[in-house]
């Protein structure tokens, strides 16, 4: 598939799913979880499309060259650390709220710390 088919079918779909949502929003109904998923998925879809090059028409960037991995591991980094505060001000929204802490999100939030290092250590040993 060529990477404007791509774009354009990513887009169009990623477009319905939005306005499905704020239609529901709007006439007060429920959004649904698949809802939600889909449109995060197909949003991540359409984000790669264009982001990344198609190696039959060699055009773009492509994720594994070089310069591919490099833009994934410094966005990789990047998106961690914003990642880890998202979380981190979710905790303190839900205290905030709620006047608890919830025992899920805290565990996530134990597991984002930890991960990053813990990987960090796995690959540092596979080349020692």
């Amino acid at each position: 598939m060529s990477k404007k088919v791509e774009i354009s079918l990513f887009s169009i779909v990623t477009l319905i799913l939005l306005a499905n949502i704020i239609y529901k929003l709007t006439m007060g109904k429920e959004i649904e979880f698949y809802e939600i998923i889909a449109m995060g998925v197909f949003s991540m879809f359409l984000l790669y499309a264009i982001t990344w090059g198609n190696k039959a028409e060699k055009n773009g960037i492509l994720q594994d060259e070089e310069l591919g991995r490099k833009i994934t591991e410094t966005a990789s980094n990047i998106s961690y650390t914003i990642l880890y505060f998202v979380i981190l001000a979710a905790i303190l929204a839900d205290k905030l709220v709620n006047g608890t802490s919830n025992v899920f999100l805290l565990a996530v939030f134990i597991f984002a710390l930890i991960i990053f290092p813990f990987v960090q250590y796995l690959v540092a040993k596979k080349y020692k």
